[in-house]
């Protein structure tokens, strides 16, 4: 009789969690809400929206990738404004910024209404991947919370890499779990999406050896998983070659895409860190990649002979980029404060860092509930990528913007959780409804 009466209410084709309403023909059928395109359509408006009552005013590193933006198209290279070359920071997201001012001119608000269309991707994206994850419901929960989350939205209008990157991190999952595509084809093309997103932060390279290499924890198939390996960084390694080819012709040395890798580990890991952002001291180099690797073998040096130091420094690194999620806000602080003023900064300071202690206590409460579970097959892609960009800042350097990649992915996390205790409830509202009727 139960089984009977929880049938009648989620018939057998729908999705748990009872998002399928009853319609006039006493079928089920999904509600617009849950429509990838109505939310990623809501998300792109309230982008455009943002974009239009919040100026586009760069600060920090958004007044280099705009420089080095305007250099490119221009026709000047990849250069600082007095002509230099440069490949301290990676050239990704000046590049893509540089092809949208040669196509529609060098105003900024192009940047913000390319990033609108981005965040709208990116809420497409967590759709698909949580759809395929566990299942409409939980999918569409987490596009709505990654269409509203507030410090996605503020950084529509700061130049700056961290959309792109989500997106094309996004992307990269979302091919890797494709069905629809050849192993080759696949690997190919994820491979070349994960060499594009090295290109915009050099943290995602890694995933080339991590993703094949978790794969094989599960199927044991050792061929398999040395033709991901080999094709995938024979893609990659086409696609950086250009780049390393003009820094030995620049530098006398091949670099991967950045020369600022060491001079980052060192800000995180030397006698005077605090584990986040510092100068550099006035010390001479003859290149921006001696400077890198000199940097990088003083943190390395460090980290091996003060051990407990370095574990005190990563306890620090996980407060200052996890406590809270203000980036975007003071980024936007010069738009925002010369049209509303220093209390709409408080404000929305307040509320996005809210925003951000509930999706990581959701999130998290989802993925302790899947380590439960036996569900790791079929979710590890999206946990792998999850742990991997939890971890990274803790181990090098800090910066709340640092974890901005988890956004999407606690979203859909806290969503699992979420749906799983609603259905769970109404289950057991069901049961007692039963028992007392008979």
């Amino acid at each position: 009789m139960l089984s009977r009466q929880l049938a009648e209410i989620v018939p057998a084709n729908a999705p748990s969690g009872g998002a399928w309403r009853m319609s006039d023909h006493g079928t089920f059928r999904r509600g617009l809400w849950l429509h990838p395109l109505t939310i990623m359509g809501t998300a792109l408006l309230i982008r455009l929206i943002w974009s239009a009552c919040v100026p586009v005013d760069p600060v920090s590193d958004g007044v280099l990738y705009d420089a080095f933006a305007r250099s490119m198209a221009t026709g000047h290279g990849y250069a600082f404004a007095d002509g230099t070359l440069t490949e301290y920071w990676p050239v990704g997201t000046s590049a893509v910024y540089a092809l949208l001012y040669k196509l529609f001119g060098l105003r900024p608000i192009v940047v913000a209404v390319f990033q609108s269309l981005l965040g709208a991707a990116i809420v497409g994206m967590t759709w698909r991947i949580a759809r395929q994850a566990f299942n409409e419901n939980v999918a569409a929960l987490a596009a709505w919370l990654t269409a509203i989350w507030p410090l996605l939205i503020e950084f529509t209008t700061i130049l700056a890499s961290e959309l792109l990157f989500i997106a094309l991190v996004l992307l990269s999952i979302n091919i890797w779990i494709s069905s629809r595509l050849s192993p080759v084809v696949r690997t190919v093309f994820w491979a070349a999406c994960i060499a594009a997103a090295t290109y915009v932060r050099p943290t995602a390279w890694p995933l080339l050896l991590i993703f094949p290499s978790l794969r094989w924890c599960f199927d044991r198939d050792f061929l398999k998983l040395l033709k991901t390996i080999t094709l995938g960084i024979l893609t990659a390694a086409l696609l950086f070659a250009p780049w390393a080819y003009r820094s030995e012709l620049l530098f006398g040395r091949p670099v991967l895409v950045s020369a600022n890798g060491g001079v980052n580990l060192w800000m995180g890991n030397n006698p005077n860190s605090s584990g986040g952002y510092m100068d550099l001291p006035d010390r001479e180099f003859r290149n921006e990649v001696d400077r890198d690797r000199y940097y990088g073998q003083e943190a390395v040096h460090y980290i091996l002979s003060h051990p407990a130091d370095y574990a005190r420094l990563a306890v620090m690194r996980t407060i200052t980029t996890y406590d809270r999620e203000t980036i975007g806000v003071v980024w936007n602080e010069r738009g925002l404060s010369s049209r509303y003023g220093s209390t709409t900064l408080a404000v929305l300071k307040g509320f996005s860092s809210a925003y951000w202690w509930a999706m990581l206590i959701l999130g998290c409460a989802g993925v302790a509930q899947l380590l439960r579970r036996d569900k790791m097959e079929r979710v590890w892609p999206l946990l792998a990528g999850f742990a991997y960009f939890l971890v990274f800042p803790i181990l090098t350097v800090a910066m709340d913007r640092y974890h901005v990649p988890i956004d999407p992915m606690l979203a859909i996390f806290a969503s699992h959780r979420i749906v799983s205790s609603v259905r769970g409830k109404a289950i057991w509202r069901v049961g007692l409804s039963s028992m007392q009727r008979y």
